[in-house]
């Protein structure tokens, strides 16, 4: 997995002089940082569950939210469920199916990483903006283990002179209770499958499989009927009328073109079977996980949705024979109606009403649709290793002439659209190509313009800087 923070470096030591004139506290409110078992080394080997976060405010130490995800290199056919795959007539069909590094989970097939501590490729995730002052002269925390503390400097590239810190601990088993003040969990993801159980219940190769899953923060609620049918985005930042305004994110080869579709990718039909399963799903007090794989003829393409309290990634791994094209569309609802739709190509912006609108086009680096539902932004890079030729697809159409393969009758829909041929990029047949997209949505409340997506579109580029090292009072 991409890792949305820059680490500026491990170093031995407590930092020094060169954070002296620093004045200004890093001030990213939707910005996570996220470190692995690599970057914090005095942290590797301790247990996951008793990692805790601290900032020292005040002269007080306040406890802050944190969280261990555990990853491994797992093979996909473990992920399906395949524990005996040679043998398996799906397995045989594949020459290989792929290895990858990804978050682990004893509810799925994937199962717990075999290291239950933290290792190296593990990650741990707070929020930027729940550092502190810099912890000089503070005493050792109650209820951490003597030895353990680790500093983590937080600086924001976009502002001169930006810096908080955030202190890591692993938790005593022997005496002291810890700070309080971490306040209620950032976020809360529920996965409701609707047949029952994963395990017992799931259809890994021939859906649908229906869910009832949702995430809720408190600026925004997202919610999934299927593996990849996302189909509510409900902004609740203040002042926002707090109405769904997304039909569906969509999936296809080019307008018309039902042949696949995130339909297809989850139920069985004319078109082929709809293999598929869960890497992870979880709930944790800074982020939620959902990664998921298969889509039709790609049963290694996989996508995860990273859901903050403020922002979503989507990360896309496109794993799949050559094909023609392919189309990533948000399409919202008529409750998005008297909506502005705007992009970094058309910064002024055009009402969404169900009426045709002539945009500039070509690739754009973020979209936005604002108004009293709130504002949502996107964030777009596309990482290739091949050529490609991309545009913005824009339909503002209440009877639209292009067939809508998928959702209701309606057309208010945008997003990249390859409009060029995509070579082979599974690995599982020998290709070396690859291909993928990440999508960074920011949610907030009404009156975002073009500038808020300018500012989210610099903070997607230029991320936050952490640097950790050892600390002791």
């Amino acid at each position: 997995m991409a890792i949305p923070v820059v680490i500026a470096g491990i170093v031995s030591s407590i930092i020094g002089d060169a954070a002296a004139g620093a004045t200004t506290p890093v001030a990213r409110t939707a910005d996570p940082v996220v470190l692995t078992g690599a970057d914090v080394p005095g942290l590797i080997g301790r247990s996951p569950t008793r990692i805790v976060a601290l900032r020292w405010t005040g002269g007080t130490w306040q406890r802050r939210h944190v969280q261990v995800d555990e990853r491994a290199v797992v093979n996909f056919a473990r992920i399906y469920g395949i524990l005996n795959a040679p043998t398996t007539a799906f397995y045989a069909s594949q020459p290989g199916l792929v290895d990858a590094l990804v978050y682990t989970s004893p509810q799925t097939w994937t199962a717990s990483d075999p290291d239950r501590r933290v290792d190296a490729d593990d990650e741990i995730a707070f929020m930027a903006r729940d550092g502190g002052d810099r912890a000089v002269g503070a005493p050792l925390p109650p209820g951490v283990a003597a030895g353990s503390g680790v500093e983590v400097r937080i600086t924001d590239p976009l502002v001169a002179d930006s810096e908080s810190y955030l202190y890591l601990f692993e938790r005593s088993t022997l005496t002291g209770t810890l700070p309080g003040g971490a306040g209620p969990r950032y976020t809360t993801y529920t996965f409701r499958l609707l047949s029952g159980s994963y395990k017992t219940t799931y259809s890994r190769f021939a859906g649908p499989n229906p869910e009832d899953s949702r995430f809720r923060s408190a600026t925004y609620s997202r919610h999934f009927s299927d593996r990849w049918l996302n189909d509510q985005i409900t902004v609740t930042a203040p002042s926002s009328t707090a109405v769904d305004i997304l039909d569906r994110q969509k999936a296809l080869f080019s307008p018309s073109t039902c042949i696949r579709s995130e339909n297809t990718f989850n139920a069985t039909s004319g078109y082929g079977t709809a293999e598929g399963a869960f890497v992870v799903n979880k709930n944790g007090p800074v982020r939620a996980i959902r990664s998921y794989i298969g889509a039709n003829s790609g049963p290694s393409t996989q996508r995860t949705h990273l859901l903050y309290d403020r922002r979503e990634e989507i990360i896309t791994d496109l794993r799949v024979h050559s094909i023609p094209s392919v189309m990533e569309l948000f399409d919202y609802s008529p409750a998005a109606y008297g909506m502005t739709y705007r992009n970094s190509l058309n910064p002024t912006g055009v009402t969404l009403d169900g009426s045709p609108d002539a945009l500039i086009s070509g690739e754009a680096t973020w979209e936005q649709v604002s108004g009293t539902a709130g504002t949502v932004t996107h964030v777009h890079d596309l990482e290739t290793t091949f050529a490609r030729t991309i545009t913005n697809y824009h339909l503002d159409d209440a009877t639209p002439a292009p067939t809508q393969c998928t959702g209701d009758a309606y057309a208010a829909t945008s997003g990249p659209y390859i409009t060029s041929s995509i070579p082979c990029t599974d690995p599982a047949l020998g290709c070396l190509d690859t291909l993928r997209g990440r999508r960074t949505i920011f949610y907030g409340p009404p009156g975002g313009d073009a500038t808020t997506a300018a500012a989210h579109r610099s903070e997607v580029s230029t991320p936050v800087d952490a640097a950790a090292a050892s600390w002791s009072p």
